[in-house]
């Protein structure tokens, strides 16, 4: 399980990404924690949706632990909560 940083913004998109990128390599389904998520911006968010399109070429995708309500909004704002699979949260 990959326990994200309290605030997904554009200043830490490319910290995440390489966080994300060691956990993509480990070839199975990715367990994201959402409970710290505070804040959260349309980079990150287009960071997730691309890491669930890897995953989904491998045949897997992203699984959700926890609950954010800033990132649970802010992905139905931008249409992408049914694609990150946030809806159940």
């Amino acid at each position: 399980m990959f326990r994200l940083p309290n605030e997904l913004t554009i200043s830490q998109v490319e910290n995440l990404q390489a966080e994300l990128l060691k956990q993509l390599q480990q070839g199975s389904d990715l367990c994201l924690d959402m409970s710290d998520v505070t804040r959260a911006d349309t980079a990150c968010i287009q960071l997730l949706c691309a890491l669930q399109k890897a995953l989904q070429l491998g045949d897997h995708s992203i699984t959700w632990e926890g609950s954010s309500e800033a990132l649970i909004n802010a992905c139905q704002s931008l249409g992408v909560a049914n694609y990150l699979a946030l809806n159940g949260n």
